[in-house]
């Protein structure tokens, strides 16, 4: 596969191969302090499923640095397993950065940040991000051991992955469940605000237990303050 970066200013740096020199070389690039390496993968035992967010490794990804500076490049992947963001750069290695003076990342228009909260160091899709909260999606793999029964029909492994919401703010990081009343009193509306919000959720058949239509939801009504 091919790794293949666009300049976005003068400050910006694109990776255009994905050969290890040319990934350390991009490491030393991005000043060594991002704390990436190399590793080799071994085989590992057949399983269905993939500890991978994204189905495959053509992905755009544009790394923001906290002094400003921005690294664009494809073949990209969040490994959920082990909470990093990694590249291929050959059949059998891979490319891990860290979050070492990275503010975000941002894959397929999709912004992820990581956070540190109760002894947990860990991998967050932004949802939606007001002046005082945030929403935020986590990820989590589930092994499920194959058996021989054949009435189960699952002779392999599988890997299932899962996701979950949370809240992000003053308090911490705390779970949060999509469902109208967590979705109002996280917009702190009064009663006639809340009317508001209902009808306008009804007019658009949205739902707020789906994902995009709270975004819009959170979008209007904020919008509305």
């Amino acid at each position: 596969m091919s790794l293949i970066g666009q300049s976005l200013d003068n400050n910006n740096v694109s990776v255009t191969n994905n050969t290890s020199n040319t990934m350390l070389s991009a490491s030393n690039g991005m000043q060594s302090s991002y704390g990436s390496s190399a590793y080799f993968v071994n085989p590992s035992r057949a399983v269905d499923g993939t500890v991978y967010l994204f189905e495959d490794w053509t992905n755009s990804g544009i790394i923001y640095a906290t002094t400003n500076e921005k690294y664009s490049l494809k073949n990209i992947n969040l490994n959920i397993e082990r909470n990093s963001f990694e590249s291929k750069v050959g059949q059998d290695s891979l490319f891990s950065f860290n979050f070492n003076n990275i503010d975000k990342f941002v894959v397929n228009g999709r912004t992820f940040k990581n956070y540190y909260w109760d002894d947990d160091n860990r991998v967050y899709e932004i949802i939606y991000e007001s002046e005082n909260w945030s929403l935020i999606k986590g990820f989590k793999i589930v092994e499920v051991s194959g058996s021989a029964n054949p009435m189960l029909n699952r002779t392999r492994d599988r890997i299932i992955r899962k996701a979950f919401y949370y809240l992000k703010d003053d308090s911490g990081i705390n779970t949060f469940i999509m469902k109208k009343n967590k979705i109002l009193k996280l917009l702190n509306k009064k009663e006639t605000g809340s009317e508001e919000v209902l009808r306008y959720v009804k007019s658009n058949k949205l739902s707020f237990k789906r994902e995009e239509d709270v975004v819009k939801i959170l979008d209007y009504s904020l919008g509305q303050k």
